[in-house]
Order: C-alpha cells, then structure tokens, then sequence
C-alpha cells in the first residue's frame, strides 16, 4: 500500500490521540496487575498467600495451626524471624517470571503485527493477560505452580502491549509529534506503577484484604480497557497515514533497516539505561529509610516511601523529553537520549550518598534522565525504519524490550555482589554502575549519524549497505 503522505509535511489527525490514550489505557491497566504486590506491600501479600495457600505456607515452613495454639505472641515472634525470608521467596517468585515471559514473546509478537496488524496484536495480549490474570485468581488459594504459570503467561500478554501499542501509536503520527506521542505512551510505566503504589492497598481493602479478590479486579479493569481499545482504535486511512505505513510487509523485506550502526547503539543505550534504572527503582526506598549508621537517609517510612516512590515515578515526564526531540531536526534527534544518559550517569556518581544537598542533585539529574530517556528512545526506533512500516517498527520495538528485560535482570546480581564484599550502595554505583554508564554515553555518540557518502534514501539503506537514519 502506498503512503499517499510520503515526503509531504505531515499533519496530525483529531482522531490519533483518542487511538494513543486507548492504547495507553491498555497499558496502565496491566502494569496494575504486574506490579500489584509491590503496589499492597509485599509483606502484606507475603503474609495473606502464607496463610491461604499450602504451598507456599510449607515451602517456608510456616504452619497456622500449630502457631496459633501456641499463642499470639509465637505467631508475632515467626513472622519477626522469618517474613523477611518468606518475602525474599514470595516476591521474588511472583516478579521474577514476568520478565521472562516478555523477553521469550518479544520476537513474536513481531509476527503477530505482521499477520493481523498492531491492533488486533493488542487484543491478543489484553486476551492472555486476562487468561493469566484468571489463572492466577483460580490458583492463588489452591496451587503455587499454578499461580506461577499464570504469572509467565502474564509476561507474555506484557510483551504483546510493548511491541504493539508503541507500534500503533507510530502509524498515527506523523514525525513532527510522533516524538511526544510515543512519549506520552512510554508513561505506562511510571503512571502505573506510581498509581498502583498510591491507591493499591485501598483497592485491596475494597477486595476485603482476599488477594485472589483482587486479580479478578484487575481482570475486570483490563476487560474495560480492551473494550474501549477494541472499539475506539483503528488503523489512518487516506491522508490520515503518517510516515510509518501501516503495510505490513513481509519481515525479510525490511531486515535492510537493521543494518544501522545508529538503532543498535540505540538498542544497547536502553538496556544499559534499563540497568542503571532498575538500581533506584529497587533499592531507593530502602536506602531512603536505612539509618545514617548503615549509610542510609534515616527517615521515616512514610517520607521514605513517598518520595523514593515519586521518584521512580520521574519516567512521567518523558513527553516534555518527547516534544523537546521533537523540536530537533533530524540529524540532532539524537543529542535528546545522549544527554539523558550522560544526566543518569551523573545521578549515579552522586547517588545513595547521605548528604541532603548532594540528595537533591542527584534527584534533579535521576529527573531529567528519565525525562529524555524515557521519553525518547521508543520513538527513536521508527525514525530510524520508518521506511518498513508497521512490521519493521514492531520489529524494532521487539528488540527494545528485550534489551530493557535483559538490562533489568543483572541488576539484582550485581547489588548481591556489592554487598556481600561489604560495599556501601555508593560503592556499588561507583565500581558496578557509573563505569556502564560511560559505556552507554560512548553508545550515545554512537547514534550520530554518518555524513552520507553519495545517494542514501532516506530513512532507508545506502546503495552499498549500511543505514541511515530518518
């Protein structure tokens, strides 16, 4: 199908933005039922699956009868000796599989967008989050292995609504917005995990503290927002069409667009901007809380926890990141992630260091990082193969999500290494962080364009290999 609108300015359609927040609402939705447990604290989801489920209650050794003939007093003094491990197991079981899933489905949902197009790719995946969500409300009270598959399902669904609605969002705006559309979609994230930390023990509550109660809540706001996607979304047509052509073409017709130094170097910045990242969202509460004797802030857990929360929720302001990309021309596009990644390395030299004004510094710099690299990278990757359309931006997109599950995973590893050598968190940063961070900024210099040697379509390949950039 041709582009009518190719090489034309391009102006935004009304009717983009009800198609980008349907998508977005989407998200949000499964970032609830992903990230619930930290949402409702994960000593009171620990506390309730060991009390209502056998299998996790004897994986830890934790046994109601007897504890509760033995008096109140024995049942506080387990909980005192052993929540923190039971946690470690519980947590780290019902976070842990999700990743996996979205790394194994990225690469396919690329051939679900080529098949039957983003839109009907985001109904599959609002379908087997359901599924999983299902899955996880049947066996939450019944069998562990069972609400663990559920979980990996859910990984799946997860990787479907990455790939397919920054793909959607891609072929309704044209590149003057498409830089703060996709930004504004890359707050998925941080809005729903911002709001599922604010309001998540209140919907619990709402759910008479029953966890099982609760995923069919989440079933319930998931089933909304594929409706609403279901009926609102649909593909441009005629001059609504932006530079990325909804065509689907076939995966080998557009693999010449991968031959980019510029979008690899983009696909590593973001797995080391994922790395870096996963480091605050993990640790800075904690680290915010922890006395001054041990390193820490030292404040109390309410103050901790508000602030460490809004934070990590900083990815939010990516679409000022977007709109200032957007302002770029072409050939500069690429100083927006550069500086994001030079500001989170600076925020990573002056992290977890117990020194209020140095704190400040440190929150500014995590700020504006977040701020272009969240905002940015997403909608760097159809400017980069536009050219290829739908199939070649899932594809590209595809990538992105592995590199951001693949950043996220060595994290926890290198925290554990730190601190069984007896590092500080500041430590840490300084020997297993801020040296990948100088590795990401030489990646970001990676993305400027080479000066074109002779005729090179644009957006496309060279007549003697390479790429270049939109």
């Amino acid at each position: 199908m041709a582009n009518p609108n190719e090489g034309a300015a391009h102006k935004t359609p009304a009717y983009a933005w009800p198609c980008l927040f349907a998508s977005l609402f989407i998200a949000v939705t499964l970032v609830w039922a992903w990230q619930w447990m930290p949402g409702v604290t994960a000593g009171t989801g620990t506390k309730w699956f060991l009390i209502n489920n056998p299998d996790i209650a004897s994986m830890v050794g934790f046994n109601m009868g007897e504890l509760k003939a033995a008096g109140d007093q024995a049942l506080g003094q387990w909980f005192g000796q052993n929540l923190g491990r039971a946690i470690g197991t519980v947590m780290g079981q019902t976070m842990g599989l999700v990743p996996i899933g979205a790394i194994i489905m990225a690469f396919p949902t690329t051939f679900l967008v080529q098949k039957v197009g983003p839109k009907w790719a985001s109904v599959i995946g609002v379908c087997i989050a359901l599924v999983a969500t299902a899955i996880c409300a049947v066996c939450c009270t019944t069998s562990w292995m069972g609400y663990m598959v559920g979980r990996f399902i859910f990984g799946l669904a997860l990787a479907c609504t990455i790939v397919a609605g920054p793909t959607c969002v891609s072929i309704w705006f044209p590149g003057a917005t498409r830089g703060r559309a996709m930004a504004i979609w890359s707050t998925w994230a941080p809005i729903g995990i911002f709001t599922v930390n604010m309001w998540g023990g209140n919907v619990l509550d709402l759910a008479g503290g029953n966890i099982a109660t609760l995923q069919w809540i989440w079933f319930g706001c998931m089933l909304v927002a594929g409706l609403v996607f279901f009926f609102v979304f649909r593909e441009p047509r005629g001059d609504e069409v932006s530079e990325v052509s909804p065509e689907r073409k076939r995966l080998r017709d557009v693999l010449q667009f991968f031959k980019s130094r510029q979008l690899w170097s983009l696909i590593i910045l973001f797995a080391i901007f994922n790395y870096m990242n996963y480091a605050f969202s993990q640790y800075l509460k904690t680290w915010l809380a922890m006395d001054v004797a041990s390193g820490g802030m030292g404040w109390e857990a309410g103050p901790a926890g508000l602030v460490g929360g809004l934070l990590c929720a900083c990815g939010i302001l990516g679409p000022i990141g977007g709109w200032i990309m957007d302002k770029l021309s072409r050939d500069k596009k690429w100083i927006a992630p550069l500086l994001g990644i030079i500001s989170l390395t600076i925020c990573m030299v002056l992290s977890f260091r117990a020194n209020t004004p140095i704190f400040a510094l440190y929150a500014l710099f995590f700020c504006i990082g977040n701020m272009f690299l969240n905002g940015c990278c997403r909608p760097m990757v159809p400017t980069y193969v536009f050219k290829g359309g739908a199939t070649a931006v899932a594809f590209g997109l595809s990538f992105l999500t592995c590199g951001q599950y693949l950043g996220q995973i060595p994290t926890s590893y290198a925290f554990s290494a730190g601190t069984a050598m007896g590092m500080s968190y500041s430590d840490i940063m300084m020997y297993f962080f801020v040296p990948v961070g100088i590795v990401g900024i030489i990646f970001g210099f990676l993305m400027k364009p080479s000066k074109p040697k002779g005729e090179i379509a644009e957006g496309g390949a060279p007549a003697q290999g390479g790429g270049k950039p939109e």
